[in-house]
């Protein structure tokens, strides 16, 4: 499993790249199977993706209709323009993108260079909540802490299937809808206790219901 701890410059993806909703937080769980030299991280509390590869390999990332999307290589990122992902997540409210007409998932990628460098970041909108109405159970209990989804997104390293995973978590902001300076890493911390309180909760009534005569 390999994280949040890219060191070289990132090139920033198209779009702005202010932070995410006030409240939530989106975090990378992992990487399945584990690939060694590349690294995820989530930007912005649930803004933005960001992917280094520093593992010699060429690493494809799918968009939202599995197709090719971003492919990362020893000398660059590139983006398919042929698909819909590359306009889509380019900013963050996928209802503001502008898709050409042209776009075809199915057809062969056409790779246009985006970077040179190994690194890129991405409004990647699987990761946070692009409706306009409140998640059901933010709604109707604003003031608690909630799991939304988790999350996963199709990749490849030489041709291997892997998926970057994680979850999308809300943390009623400190003082009301303000924010208050909340820390990302301090709403991570608690989602991911609460996701992990959870599961165990799960795993002990799945064991008591085994030993029960």
């Amino acid at each position: 499993m390999a994280t949040g701890l890219a060191l070289a410059p990132v090139a920033a993806a198209h779009g702005p790249t202010g932070g995410g909703a006030t409240g939530y937080i989106s975090t990378v769980d992992g990487l399945k199977p584990p690939v060694l030299g590349v690294l995820v991280k989530v930007l912005g509390g649930d803004d933005r993706l960001r992917l280094a590869n520093y593992s010699q390999k060429t690493v494809l990332v799918l968009g939202y209709e599995r197709e090719p999307f971003l492919r990362f290589t020893s000398s660059g990122v590139y983006e398919n323009t042929r698909s819909s992902a590359a306009y889509l997540s380019r900013v963050r409210d996928p209802a503001q993108a502008r898709v050409p007409t042209t776009v075809d998932p199915a057809a062969p990628p056409l790779w246009r260079k985006v970077t040179k460098g190994q690194s890129y970041e991405w409004h990647d909108h699987r990761i946070h909540w692009t409706k306009t109405e409140l998640p059901a159970a933010v709604h109707t209990a604003p003031d608690k802490v909630h799991l939304i989804s988790r999350w996963k997104i199709p990749a490849r390293s030489d041709g291997k299937p892997f998926s970057i995973s994680g979850f999308l978590g809300y943390v009623p902001p400190p003082g009301g809808s303000g924010g208050g300076g909340t820390s990302p890493w301090l709403l991570a911390a608690v989602i991911a206790t609460t996701v992990l309180v959870a599961a165990g909760l799960v795993l002990g009534a799945r064991r008591t219901r085994r030993r029960a005569p």
